[in-house]
């Protein structure tokens, strides 16, 4: 073998060794017994849509704390999007109505507030384990969604990848009290 081949070839494995390493650290700081991370430092304050690799998730960020929403309504499948616009997550199956601070109730026929998947902030690092599912806040009284102002669907934001029905939930035209108008 000539001297210029056995270099080329020393430099390739040496390149795939360290792409190789590259790659298996990326890989450790992203899962750890089965939990994925996510740089808290990347996360604007309040609802971001993320992806961590294949779930999909809202993570509500305060300077206090980070947490982990499931994009559907409570024990179900329904999505829910975040509307930007009113300040809360809504489904557009059900109208069912969620906070923007932190996931729970506010109205609608939802048993409870939206379930959160088991999350931690370590060394600035929020880590999400998406096979661990705790139940959302209980929901204190039932409300109609229409006592509140309906999502503005075009401002709203879904989780990443999450697919939403082909039209929301329709929105009352007229006045929400009675007697009112």
């Amino acid at each position: 073998m000539s001297r210029g081949l056995a270099e080329r070839t020393v430099f390739v494995i040496g390149a795939v060794l360290l792409a190789a390493l590259a790659a298996l650290a990326g890989l450790l700081v992203a899962r750890s017994a089965g939990a994925r991370g996510y740089p808290v430092d990347e996360l604007k304050q309040g609802v971001n849509a993320a992806n961590l690799q294949i779930t999909p998730m809202f993570v509500i960020r305060d300077r206090t704390y980070a947490i982990a929403i499931r994009p559907f309504s409570p024990g179900a499948t329904d999505p829910v999007v975040w509307c930007p616009q009113e300040g809360f997550f809504e489904s557009p199956v059900t109208g069912s109505k969620f906070s923007g601070v932190d996931g729970a109730y506010i109205a609608g026929p939802a048993p409870r507030g939206l379930d959160r998947y088991a999350s931690t902030v370590v060394n600035g690092v929020l880590t999400v384990d998406p096979t661990k599912v705790d139940p959302g806040p209980p929901r204190s009284q039932a409300i109609p969604a229409t006592k509140l102002p309906p999502c503005d669907w075009k401002s709203a934001v879904p989780a990443p990848g999450v697919v939403l029905p082909a039209t929301p939930t329709p929105q009352p035209t007229g006045p929400s009290t009675p007697g009112t108008g």
